[in-house]
């Protein structure tokens, strides 16, 4: 389908407050860096040009080249600094796009379940559970991942990261390594909670509709004052422990499954090694890349290929590549690649 600007690029244009948007063609031009061929408008209101390029998610970004290929290392189990070294560039480059990859995969992911939830909202069975990861030091600063996903297809609905406390029975080192942290960022609390509220929030508009559904977790107590507290007793709630072996056709296998992935594909979700997260904020703006990349990019199994977990739900046509997950416009969901 061809492209419609969805709005004047400018936030000082009058078109902004009044409807509907005008604008006409204004040509075309060749980008030097890919040769791409590029359209231009300009807006009926403040008479300014824009094209294209203007609403791409490469808009003024040198380095092209290294756009698709940097976008699957990230999620592929590649560091950082490997990025930098492989694509020839500054790990300032690798970590700007981290950050710009990842808004605009968490901004899609909420575009296609705006969308859903337009449709009708989401049939099956979610599972959820947490993920249990660090930053800067495994004993001293955890953090939880709750992970929402659909059953039937592996789609990932949703992730949050969260602050846990410091682990119990440290060593003397580590105990004053504490106090110093303390003293300096304040006493670290537990916000798994939250996260998990925050996380049945993106679910509620899902299932409005809906009379009863299902979710199932592990017997965490928190998980059931949270279900009732957000949906009351339309919800079906079933209860497995995690104890239970972790293998194929257990109830938990594939929220199980999906942590497995994870680990596999996220460089700082590896254990015991140095590419775990400094900071909290850049894991959750890594994890939103392996969610668009394991959501529509990759097949739900290796025996499986041709389908995405996507697909599978009925959210979109076909499984996208990373250069059209990456030039997917999050404004326009009449975009034919993206939606049905």
């Amino acid at each position: 389908m061809s492209f419609c600007p969805p709005r004047c690029p400018f936030l000082d244009c009058p078109s902004r407050t009044l409807a509907p948007f005008r604008y006409r063609p204004r040509g075309e031009f060749t980008r030097l860096c890919d040769g791409r061929s590029v359209r231009r408008f300009q807006c009926d209101r403040c008479r300014r040009s824009f094209s294209t390029q203007t609403f791409r998610l490469d808009y003024r970004l040198r380095r092209v080249d290294v756009w698709g290929s940097l976008f699957t290392a990230l999620a592929s189990k590649v560091t950082l600094r490997q990025c930098a070294r492989n694509h020839r560039c500054t790990r300032k480059t690798v970590r700007l796009r981290l950050e710009r990859f990842g808004r605009h995969c968490q901004a899609l992911q909420e575009a296609v379940l705006e969308h859903a939830r337009a449709r009708g909202g989401l049939q099956g069975i979610f599972q959820l559970d947490e993920l249990e990861t660090f930053e800067h030091n495994r004993r001293l600063a955890p953090l939880t991942v709750p992970v929402l996903i659909e059953r039937e297809s592996y789609f990932v609905i949703w992730a949050e990261v969260a602050s846990l406390p410091a682990r119990g029975g440290l060593r003397p080192a580590d105990r004053e390594r504490k106090e110093a942290r303390d003293a300096l960022l304040g006493v670290r609390r537990s916000g798994s909670r939250r996260a998990v509220l925050r996380t049945f929030d993106v679910l509620v508009p899902l299932v409005a509709r809906r009379r009863e559904f299902t979710v199932q977790t592990d017997r965490k107590s928190s998980y059931a004052q949270v279900l009732k507290e957000r949906f009351g007793a339309r919800v079906h709630h079933e209860r497995r422990s995690s104890k239970e072996p972790r293998k194929y056709g257990s109830k938990l296998f594939p929220i199980n499954h999906t942590f497995a992935l994870m680990r596999d594909g996220l460089s700082r979700l590896v254990r015991r090694s140095w590419a775990a997260s400094k900071e909290a904020r850049w894991l959750a703006l890594h994890q939103w890349i392996w969610i668009a990349y394991r959501n529509f990019v990759r097949g739900i199994t290796n025996r499986c290929k041709h389908l995405s977990p996507a697909m599978v739900l009925g959210l979109v046509r076909r499984r996208l590549s990373p250069a059209e997950l990456l030039a997917a416009s999050t404004d326009d969901p009449r975009r034919a690649f993206l939606y049905h």
